[in-house]
């Protein structure tokens, strides 16, 4: 009755021991000698692992590492980063000015549009020039020398330039040692007219009227001949480049219409480096300038006459065109007066800049639609811009001001296109007609002006 519990008991026993040899060897060296005694060193032999009857299971599985770093996009704006540092450099110091102008540029002068003429005489009863504020009689000598009637010679002191439309634009930056001021301005288009329409309207008007009371009495009623009440325009011109009286004048004669343009255009931009102010503070003080500047002042002149020659001379269109464009260029000095305290400030800063003139002049013209001539002329010369500027500024804060200002600028010695065109005529040598129009190119030289109040308002960051 005890061999069974024996039996079982025994073979409980081997099963453990071979469990436990098992657990052992899954965590003994995979090789080399026994760990516990042994035999002498000639005798051993490299240990050799024998598979067990019973194996473990093994997990190589790696878990996943868990990353709790989030990268953010970077800023658009860093103040560490050496552009964005420079540029808030410059903004903490800098402000901006914005300016409305509107200025009035000199006129090209008064005077006959076309040649002068000699021997023109006051007449009564007001003491009138003939030809210019009374009209008088010439001859077309496109016609033969018949008689044209009555004309008048039109002036060019009609031709306005005032109250041209511009803005200004002017970035200051405190620098160490001074300060640095960029400008830019420039103005629309000004355009002055003289417009003549309709000239024989009257006329033809009349004509038409009285024909049958005119041909009873044997006369041939000419629209194309001037009247007292309503004269034609003529343009005169000189012959063989001599200057004539009325008896010999060649002259363009319009009895449709006639109109006479000019045009400007001002622009320019500065740089200019301020020294610091001398007794800073408040009260009075000045401070030199220096810097560079460049100015263009870019203008043309046009004539356009329609003549119907009446009838016993073909029609004829007259246009004549005149161009400059004129660069200023060079080195600026100047100083500027101010007087400041924390409600206003006042400053006045005159400046002349010393440089070159780059212009270029071209006139082309086509009288009686016979042919167009041209004429261009290039030069480099001397040249000098004389600007005063005075402004009146009133503080708000230390953020924002408004102002009022006032500015002169003078230009001497520069090309306008109305002075470069040389009114001339040469006798015919066909026979077809007295003369033939020969308008060409003469550069001549004036003075420039323009002047004119500005409004607006200064930004400071």
């Amino acid at each position: 009755m005890n061999r069974p519990n024996l039996l079982s008991l025994a073979a409980t026993a081997v099963l453990l021991s071979i469990a436990s040899s098992e657990a052992l060897a899954q965590y003994a060296p995979q090789s080399g000698p026994p760990q516990y005694g042994g035999a002498p060193e000639y005798c051993q032999q490299p240990y050799q692992r024998h598979p067990s009857l019973i194996q473990m299971p093994q997990n190589h599985y790696q878990p996943p590492t868990a990353d709790h770093y989030v990268e953010s996009a970077p800023a658009l704006w860093d103040e560490n980063r050496p552009i964005e540092h420079f540029l808030h450099e410059v903004a903490s110091r800098s402000w901006v000015r914005v300016e409305f102008m509107q200025w009035s540029m000199r006129e090209p002068g008064g005077g006959t549009i076309g040649a002068p003429v000699s021997g023109l005489l006051n007449v009564l009863p007001n003491n009138s020039v003939e030809g210019i504020s009374s009209p008088v009689q010439i001859n077309n000598n496109l016609n033969g020398g018949n008689t044209a009637g009555f004309a008048l010679f039109p002036q060019s002191n009609g031709l306005s330039l005032i109250d041209a439309p511009g803005t200004r634009a002017t970035l200051g930056v405190a620098m160490n040692g001074g300060d640095l001021e960029l400008s830019f301005f420039g103005f629309q288009q000004k355009n002055g007219d003289l417009t003549w329409n309709n000239i024989d309207g009257a006329r033809v008007t009349n004509a038409s009227v009285n024909a049958a009371a005119a041909a009873a009495l044997g006369i041939t009623l000419d629209p194309s001949i001037g009247s007292s009440l309503n004269p034609n325009y003529a343009i005169p011109l000189k012959s063989n480049g001599v200057v004539t009286n009325l008896a010999g004048l060649n002259s363009l004669i319009f009895d449709k219409s006639l109109q006479v343009t000019m045009g400007s255009r001002l622009w320019g931009s500065e740089m200019m480096f301020l020294t610091e102010r001398y007794i800073p503070g408040e009260g009075l003080g000045f401070q030199w300038l220096g810097g560079l500047r460049y100015t263009n002042l870019n203008e043309i002149y046009a004539i356009h006459g329609v003549s119907d020659g009446g009838t016993t001379v073909a029609d004829y269109t007259t246009n004549i065109s005149s161009t400059v464009n004129n660069n200023f260029y060079g080195p600026e000095a100047g100083v500027r007066a101010s007087y400041n305290n924390r409600w206003f400030t006042l400053s006045a800063t005159p400046r002349v800049m010393m440089g070159l003139n780059d212009y270029t002049a071209s006139t082309s013209a086509n009288p009686l639609g016979a042919g167009t001539t041209s004429s261009l002329h290039r030069k480099v010369d001397f040249g000098s811009v004389t600007q005063l500027n005075m402004l009146a500024e009133v503080h708000f804060n230390t953020k924002f001001s408004i102002y009022g200002g006032y500015d002169f600028m003078w230009i001497p010695r520069l090309s306008r296109p109305s002075g470069n065109i040389d009114y001339n005529s040469v006798p015919d040598t066909t026979g077809l007609t007295g003369f033939t129009p020969e308008i060409t190119q003469d550069i001549n030289y004036t003075n420039f002006s323009a002047k004119g109040f500005s409004l607006g308002a200064v930004f400071r960051y």
